[in-house]
């Protein structure tokens, strides 16, 4: 029976103002949908659900939120919960004992946001004075309670030099935690408000490279750079095993496919997962089809990169019909470059493995 890796942004809601934010544009301009379609979906769908992640606003400014996870792990425990925070949790659960014991007890794993290892930086990069504490805060409770835990970094230029990015290993080692690193998406197209965000292919080969070197790569969740750095197929899981639920109950195929041309279904609809598995001719089927470029068929790497990720695929060019925009094979200098990495070998135990295109590193 195949199960789904689903991405739930149950509220909008969000306490950091990020410039970079994939998601704002969304969030403010929709209403969230009423939590009894939640629990709808769920009693309907949980045989066919693995893992829920928490993330698209501060899901821990909501009661509600912390209600339905208890929810879930009372009448579901099989299903796998976990949560991406900014660090706002430790605030709240400092103030309740009950929500305390109930993060303790439903959530299995937490991503904490941490882009910036001084902490000036941080709080400005988020918008917020209080950003570092938080996120400081939160790895420390999360530690001292043995919780599984990941911090998680945006990929862009200004984020992953390596006098930032040394700090921030640093502080994963403290506490135990993998390093995940998303490489930025500009979900509202590139323009002047995206291109100060961007990651180039320079400096994303320049951080694989000195991360091998000085660090652990565990895995590389990425149909390219799998395929071209590690010689090993990953396909991307965008609409196959995965999908994306919005605060308002739309469901998509992706973390970042969320404009509305990308839309396959709402909660409100009584989804039922055993049919969006089977849909023909469907909505998600046409976005998640495997078309493979022209301009890749006589490429080497062909088989095991099938063109590269979908979601950037269609960010970057509208269109599965040309190459993923992170394609560096002509390069010779940065092909040099990647040429001897590995991964560590080590086993990963996170949701986000294999749930979307991301990047996983250890001290």
């Amino acid at each position: 029976m195949k199960k789904w890796v689903i991405g739930w942004g149950v509220v909008s809601s969000c306490n950091m103002n990020c410039k970079f934010c994939y998601s704002r544009d969304k969030r403010i301009k929709e209403k969230d949908l009423e939590p009894k379609y939640w629990y709808q979906f769920i009693d309907k769908n949980a045989s066919y659900i693995e893992s829920i992640n928490y993330g698209t606003g501060e899901n821990s400014l909501s009661q509600d939120w912390f209600d339905f996870i208890d929810y879930i792990r009372s009448h579901y425990p099989h299903i796998i919960q976990s949560v991406t925070t900014n660090g706002y949790i430790s605030e709240v659960i400092q103030k309740s004992e009950k929500n305390k014991d109930i993060f303790l007890k439903s959530i299995d794993e937490i991503d904490v946001s941490l882009d910036y290892a001084d902490s000036d930086q941080h709080n400005n990069f988020r918008g917020q004075k209080n950003a570092y504490r938080w996120a400081m805060n939160m790895l420390d409770f999360c530690h001292k309670n043995h919780k599984r835990l990941t911090i998680v970094s945006l990929g862009s230029d200004l984020v992953l030099t390596k006098e930032n990015m040394s700090g921030i290993f640093k502080i994963a080692d403290q506490y135990d935690a993998m390093l995940r690193v998303n490489i930025y998406r500009p979900t509202n197209g590139i323009n002047d408000f995206s291109k100060p965000f961007l990651l180039s292919k320079e400096r994303l080969v320049k951080f694989l490279k000195w991360t091998f070197e000085n660090h652990k790569i565990l895995a590389l969740d990425d149909a390219f750079l799998s395929a071209v750095v590690l010689n090993k197929k990953n396909s991307d899981p965008s609409g196959v095993n995965s999908l994306r639920i919005l605060p308002n109950g739309d469901v998509t195929p992706s973390t970042y496919l969320i404009q509305d041309n990308f839309i396959v279904g709402n909660l409100k609809d009584d989804i039922d997962l055993r049919k969006i598995e089977k849909l023909k001719d469907s909505k998600l089927e046409q976005i998640v089809q495997n078309v493979i470029p022209k301009e890749c068929q006589n490429c080497q790497y062909v088989t095991m990169c099938e063109g590269g990720v979908i979601d950037r695929r269609y960010l970057w060019n509208h269109s599965l019909e040309s190459k993923d925009p992170y394609c560096f094979i002509e390069d010779e200098e940065l092909m040099k470059m990647v040429k001897d990495i590995v991964t560590s070998g080590e086993e990963i135990q996170s949701v986000h493995d294999g749930y979307l295109p991301t990047m996983f590193f250890k001290n």
